[in-house]
């Protein structure tokens, strides 16, 4: 018979020592195993599966009996075998096979006397147990005494609650006998384990490894990400600023390209004549060597060039021909919608809509969930125009699509912004796209622009209200006030003639007989052409041809600062924002000029009368941007160098102590670091 724990009950009658241990019938295949195993083997399994199921249960029953009104205490120990079945559990047992007695007088004393150290130890155990001991008939009273001071889990138990119960079946799963391996065995499910009691000694954590909280990375900076609609005006502004054309004459040059492939003429072994833009050139044929004449391809390579340009051009204008067109589709559906509830009064709102998307669908082809799909995003279009303009609309950026059709950031507050920016955004595009508005003609808006002149002859303000001309602004201080837009600054002849102060020598001899031009930062070649040049440290501004307008504007302060530079798109930390240009002059006092020296000769560029945008750059004790002095082919400039700047912010500068000392002005930059609040007293 094989010994398996399979079904335990320790069911404890009026003796509280007494227990019970069901052992479950064997079957053939069991008794095949158990006859083919060798005695030792045997008598190991019976050793370990008594020790798990007896030994445990009776250590922690003595380790928690009371028994002070014990003189003598002994232990009893008796061992029946009987029948297991449940329907047989009531006969009478016959006589034990073993019966022995232990002396626990020195036993339960000493673990008395233990008890703190007991504590201790019990929660260490949990941790690591030691090797279970075994048990024979033979041994039965020196196991037991020696497996009442171990306590491998320890369990409080009140009197009131008694000793634990379990039945059959959940013995069943609870014990599955498995072979020892080591010194760890698994937890027992059924044996309930409770915190220590709240008179216990605390056991304090004295190691180094305690469980902290994670460190909180201060070199992580958060940087808040733009919303929908704030990246939607970003890309209008960037794409009024950027290199793109709305003229419609490139559509009707498109068009004439398209009539030409249409009408034309199948001959000579059916080759199709195609317009002379797309000819990639003409081969010839092999000479009698076998190597091919010269090919005219750099020719052909521009003729390429122009008409990829031409277009992409017209691709262009196309897109914004077609959401001008679908948003106003979007106010002719609702026209027809309000002229059907004229003429039909009796038809509710949803039926009156269902009647004008029906016919509509007839009308497009389409199907009624299609068409309610693009009505959607057409709707979108429509919201845009109504509180930016049509140039929100037309200069919107390839995000308009997925900005109309997820719908993020279609709230009031953004709609009441995008008013605020519709005169802004009108004077960017009239003043650098003068023709974008023939556009609108085809759904019969008017083409006449509103503002004329240079970006900067124009002062915008915040609050969406009109903008006015640049001169207005300073009639106050000067009736005659005037201010011309320079792209490059000009020589004052009376204080310089013809030589240039700004002139700054070679920084060695072989380039300056050479001719060549090296950049002071870089060490790099510098040249007005794009295939020579290689210095690259302001490619916006030098070296990469022709300027591309700078997304700034003029705005009125609110702060009696009067004028001041806004930026529409982000600047990144370095970047140029600008060259300060005006008049190259000298020995100017009480007069706001900007000094600078090559260190041969001093000049000033002074910006009353002539210059950009950079004339409008207010202070700031904290400033965004600062002025930094650059050599380009041989010649100091002052560039405006951003410290990172975000869409919509103030560009400013510090103007140092030799600006405000002895002047009669009180800063007004706000900044709780102001250092010339009180210059002026």
């Amino acid at each position: 018979m094989v010994l398996k724990r399979r079904l335990v009950d320790f069911q404890r009658e009026q003796d509280p020592f007494a227990v019970k241990v069901f052992l479950p019938p064997t079957d053939h295949y069991r008794q095949r195993n158990w006859i083919m195993t060798s005695p030792e083997q045997q008598m190991d399994t019976l050793r370990e599966g008594l020790s798990r199921v007896i030994l445990d249960q009776l250590a922690e029953t003595l380790r928690d009996y009371s028994s002070g009104n014990l003189a003598n205490p002994v232990l009893r120990f008796e061992a029946f075998i009987q029948d297991g079945e449940p329907g047989t559990q009531g006969q009478t047992p016959r006589s034990p096979v073993v019966s022995k007695m232990v002396d626990l007088s020195g036993i339960i004393s000493q673990s008395a006397n233990n008890s703190p150290n007991t504590s201790h130890a019990g929660r260490e155990s949990t941790i690591e147990h030691p090797t279970p001991p075994t048990i024979s008939p033979q041994l039965m009273m020196d196991d037991v005494a020696a497996s009442a001071s171990r306590a491998f889990v320890r369990t409080q138990r009140t009197p009131s609650q008694g000793p634990p119960q379990m039945s059959p079946e959940t013995d069943a799963n609870a014990f599955i006998q498995r072979r020892g391996t080591g010194a760890l065995r698994p937890v027992r499910g059924a044996a309930p384990v409770e915190e220590e009691q709240p008179d216990s000694q605390r056991h304090m954590q004295v190691a180094n490894n305690f469980p902290k909280r994670a460190k909180i990375q201060t070199d992580v900076v958060f940087i808040p990400q733009q919303s929908s609609i704030d990246k939607f005006v970003v890309s209008v502004w960037e794409q009024i600023h950027g290199g793109i054309s709305l003229d419609p004459q490139s559509l009707l040059e498109q068009w004439q390209l398209t009539a030409t492939a249409a009408t034309a003429t199948i001959n000579n072994a059916g080759k199709i004549h195609v317009p002379e833009q797309l000819e990639l050139g003409l081969l010839q044929a092999p000479s009698a060597d076998g190597t091919l004449t010269e090919i005219d391809m750099e020719g052909t390579f521009n003729r390429s060039n122009i008409f990829c340009r031409k277009v992409t051009q017209a691709s262009r204008a196309c897109r914004s021909i077609e959401v001008i067109v679908q948003a106003r589709w979007i106010e002719h559906f609702d026209s027809y919608v309000e002229l059907l509830a004229i003429t039909n009064p009796g038809m509710s709102p949803t039926k009156r809509r269902k009647a004008a998307l029906i016919e509509a669908c007839n009308d497009f082809g389409w199907s009624e969930k299609e068409l309610r799909n693009k009505m959607a995003i057409w709707r979108g279009y429509k919201e845009i125009k109504d509180a930016g303009g049509w140039a929100a609309l037309v200069f919107a950026g390839m995000g308009l699509y997925r900005f109309c059709k997820y719908r993020v950031g279609f709230n009031p507050d953004s709609m009441q912004r995008l008013r605020c920016l519709r005169p802004r955004i009108e004077v960017a595009a009239d003043t650098l796209h003068p023709t974008w508005r023939q556009l609108l003609m085809i759904v019969g808006e008017g083409a006449q622009r509103r503002f004329c002149g240079h970006p900067h002859d124009w002062v915008v303000r915040q609050d969406g209200s009109d903008p006015v001309p640049l001169r207005s602004t300073y009639l106050e201080y000067d009736p005659y006030f005037s201010f011309e837009q320079l792209e490059h600054s000009v020589m004052d002849m009376s204080a310089w003639g013809t030589d240039d102060p700004r002139w700054v020598p070679p920084m060695n001899a072989v380039a300056c007989v050479q001719g060549m031009h090296t950049c002071h930062s870089c060490g790099q070649e510098q040249s007005e052409d794009p295939k020579i040049n290689s210095c690259y440290c302001f490619p916006t501004l030098f070296g990469s041809g022709r300027r591309s307008p700078c997304p700034v504007q003029v705005f009125r302060t609110s702060d009696g600062r009067n004028n001041g530079l806004m930026a529409l798109c982000p600047f990144e930390r370095g970047a140029a924002i600008g060259e300060f240009v005006g008049l190259i002059t000298k020995d100017l006092q009480n007069m706001d000029v900007m000094d600078s020296s090559t260190g041969v000769r001093a000049y000033q560029i002074w910006q009353g009368r002539q210059g950009n945008f950079t004339r409008f750059v207010n202070h700031s004790c904290k400033s965004n941007a600062q002025f930094q002095q650059f050599v380009w082919m041989s010649t100091q400039r002052i560039i405006l160098v951003s410290k990172g700047i975000e869409a919509g912010h103030e560009v400013t500068v510090d103007y140092s102590g030799s600006y405000w000392r002895g002047l009669d002005k009180e800063c007004l930059c706000g900044e709780s670091c102001c250092r010339y609040r009180n210059a002026a007293r």
